[in-house]
C-alpha cells in the first residue's frame, strides 16, 4: 500500500510541476486563418505561451494556433492574447480547450518533462 500511495504521490507531484513548469522552446508553430502563418513559439505551459513575432498584437485577441508537440503531433488550441513585448512578441494564454486538447497538450508537456527529469 505504501508503494502506492509513494507512487501516486510522484505522480500528483509530477502534474503540480508540469502545470507550473514552463519549457523553453523554440516550438514550431501556426497561426490558423485564411492562410497559415508559421510562428516560433516560447514558454510553453500548460495555461499558454509566448509567441516571437515582430508584428504587433492587441491584448484581449482571440484566434486559433497549432504547436507541433513531441510524440503528440500539432495540436490546435485557441489563444487570446494577454499583452505585447514590443519588437519581441507577446504572450497569450490558452482558452476554451476541450477535453481531448487539453489531454493531447498535457501528454506533451508530460513527455518534456520526462526528458528533463
Amino acid at each position: 500500500m505504501e508503494i502506492i500511495q509513494n507512487a501516486l504521490t510522484t505522480e500528483a507531484d509530477s502534474r503540480d510541476r508540469r502545470r507550473t513548469e514552463r519549457f523553453t522552446g523554440p516550438f514550431d508553430g501556426f497561426r490558423v486563418d485564411v492562410l497559415e502563418t508559421p510562428m516560433s513559439i516560447f514558454d510553453l505551459s500548460l495555461g499558454g505561451c509566448f509567441v516571437n513575432s515582430s508584428h504587433e498584437q492587441e491584448p484581449g485577441v482571440r484566434f486559433k494556433m497549432k504547436i507541433d508537440l513531441p510524440r503528440v503531433g500539432w495540436v490546435t488550441l485557441t489563444a487570446q492574447t494577454l499583452y505585447a513585448r514590443s519588437g519581441y512578441g507577446f504572450a497569450v494564454q490558452f482558452v476554451d480547450l476541450d477535453e481531448s486538447t487539453q489531454s493531447r497538450l498535457e501528454q506533451g508537456l508530460d513527455h518534456l518533462l520526462d526528458q528533463l527529469m
